[in-house]
This record gives C-alpha cells, sequence and structure tokens, in this order.
C-alpha cells in the first residue's frame, strides 16, 4: 500500500490570497484610484453623447492660454477633453455649450469604456462632477 502524501493546503491558500490581493491592487490603483481633483475654467464648444458599445457623455473645452506643441515653434489652443457619469449633470452641460464655464473633475490613472473615451495626450481619464457657471452668455456669437 502506497501512503498518500498530505497536501499542503495552508501554503496553496496563502499563495492565492497573495496573488489576488496583488492584482486587487493593481487593478484598484490602475482603474478605480482618483489621482486627481480639481478645476478647469474655459469655454465649452462640443458636447455629446457617443460610443459604440458603452453610450458616454463626452466634452471638451477650450482653456485660456495657448499650448506650445513640443520640440516645434507651432502653438495651438489648449483643448480639455473629459467624460461625465451623471445624467442629469449631462443635460446641464448640453445646454451650456459655447459659454464660459467652470466644471470640478475627477482624473483617473486610466480609463474604462463604461466610465468614457481616453483621449489622445491626455494621462488618464477625466471625470466631469460639477458644472458652476461663470457666464450665462456667450462671449461671442460663436463660442470661441
Amino acid at each position: 500500500m502506497t501512503e498518500k502524501k498530505p497536501r499542503n493546503w495552508k501554503r496553496i491558500f496563502i499563495v492565492f490570497g497573495i496573488l489576488f490581493t496583488i492584482i486587487f491592487s493593481v487593478v484598484y490603483f490602475r482603474y478605480y484610484y482618483v489621482y486627481s481633483e480639481g478645476t478647469r475654467v474655459g469655454i465649452l464648444y462640443k458636447f455629446s453623447k457617443k460610443g459604440t458599445m458603452f453610450k458616454t457623455y463626452e466634452g471638451e473645452m477650450i482653456l485660456p492660454g495657448l499650448k506650445a506643441k513640443a520640440q516645434t515653434v507651432a502653438t495651438t489652443s489648449n483643448n480639455f477633453s473629459f467624460s461625465v457619469t451623471d445624467e442629469a449633470l449631462a443635460t446641464k452641460l448640453m445646454n451650456s455649450q459655447g459659454m464660459e464655464i467652470e466644471v470640478s473633475y475627477y482624473q483617473y490613472n486610466a480609463s474604462l469604456p463604461w466610465r468614457g473615451d481616453s483621449y489622445e495626450g491626455q494621462d488618464g481619464q477625466y471625470i466631469v462632477t460639477k458644472l458652476v457657471r461663470i457666464k450665462t452668455q456667450n462671449p461671442n456669437a460663436y463660442g470661441l
């Protein structure tokens, strides 16, 4: 009769526990940890609901000042692209196009498709959480 060695379930449980903790930590800090929060002021010139699988609200603001592109002389407008998860806030923003506004936002390290788009040239994903309207009239007829 052969004698079976007892399995060491305690070691297996500890290894899986450590692996689970590492994977959970990486996913949390990559996708759910709020890296930064703050406010931005600018003119809202684009706001829409879009997406193939997940319909999300996306907007863009022109911020004051100009931004120089790296290692070139050309300058461009300073754009702020963001997503909105709250439908009531999205309705307010939809009605504020062309106006100078201030928004509060959270920045995450990486984007999730059901939370909104990820934009080129921006680190992480910006989610607008609050709107404070600064001017109630368009600065000019075209919102530029």
